[in-house]
């Protein structure tokens, strides 16, 4: 039997957003560009009022930051909270946010990266899905296709579909679960968390971007040291940008090492998933059940 999973409203004409920046700072104009199309959706958007802070690397202090995701949470006009960009800082507040008035009034949470923190937090404790999608920071640059845009608008609005793809040398199989995960790295870094059990049995998505190889084999590692590999139904892999070389070259391919790893367990691994830090960044619901089904190079993926 699938699990019973909450799915946010659909957004309509006139509905209001928030835009806030729970991470890393934001160009200002980038944002404002971002909100432009926003609004050409139809909706009203409110600007978190610490959105343009900066202290260091964040988007203002982890207080001023907690207080727009908190306000954005807490308001019941506001219909769907846009993460404006990822970078670092949302493992400084998650303890702290309040999820009260949210769970019993779900909104989609909208972001990817840093935003994974978020994502599985939700999706972990609360059952209630979130969307891994373009975040506003990227609307207008080369980094971002129409098909990233365009899907994060359509699974708004209610009209989200499944996808094909084709994904090269994977593991054949068929898989139906929860759809969950993220950032390769903050999933590893949570595995201390009530995250790790929350991840049992479901079908895992993970994207990286700028580590080494050996970083990255240390991560998928980690995660097989931990029991992750084993317990989950299938994998999906998206976008693995800029990944490096050390100064000794790897014997292997990340490929190899992920099939390496996940391929003795006997469920579906799919890769080149379009999704993560890539231009071609299709918006995905996570917590929602779906169904994966990976044959000779074409993956599939859709919900159920």
């Amino acid at each position: 039997m699938m699990k019973k999973t909450i799915k946010p409203p659909a957004l309509v004409q006139g509905d209001s957003v928030a835009v806030i920046a729970p991470s890393g700072l934001v160009n200002r104009n980038d944002i404002e560009d971002a909100i432009t199309t926003i609004e050409s959706w139809g909706l009203t958007v409110l600007r978190g009022e610490h959105l343009y802070d900066r202290y260091g690397i964040f988007a203002g202090t982890d207080d001023k930051r907690l207080a727009d995701l908190q306000k954005a949470f807490d308001d019941p006009g506001i219909k769907a909270i846009f993460c404006a960009r990822g970078g670092y800082g949302m493992s400084r507040i998650i303890r702290s946010v309040d999820f009260r008035v949210f769970i019993k009034k779900p909104k989609w949470v909208i972001g990817y990266s840093d935003i994974s923190v978020l994502h599985l937090f939700i999706n972990c404790k609360f059952g209630i899905e979130t969307l891994h999608a373009e975040m506003p920071l990227n609307y207008h640059s080369l980094k971002s296709s129409s098909l990233s845009i365009l899907t994060l608008q359509q699974s708004l609005f209610g009209n989200e579909e499944g996808y094909e793809w084709q994904s090269g040398l994977s593991v054949n199989g068929k898989a139906k679960g929860v759809l969950a995960g993220g950032n390769l790295s903050l999933i590893s870094n949570l595995l201390g968390t009530e995250i790790k059990n929350y991840l049992k049995g479901k079908i895992l998505f993970i994207e990286e971007k700028g580590e080494y190889i050996y970083s990255l084999d240390r991560m998928i590692t980690g995660m097989d040291l931990a029991g992750v590999l084993q317990d989950i139904k299938g994998l999906i892999i998206g976008g693995l940008t800029d990944i490096k070389e050390s100064d000794i070259k790897y014997e292997t391919g990340v490929r190899d090492i992920i099939i390496d790893m996940a391929g003795r367990y006997g469920y579906p691994v799919a890769f080149d998933f379009p999704a993560g830090h890539i231009a071609d960044n299709r918006a995905i619901m996570l917590g929602r059940n779906i169904k994966l089904e990976v044959s000779d190079g074409l993956s599939s993926l859709q919900y159920l």
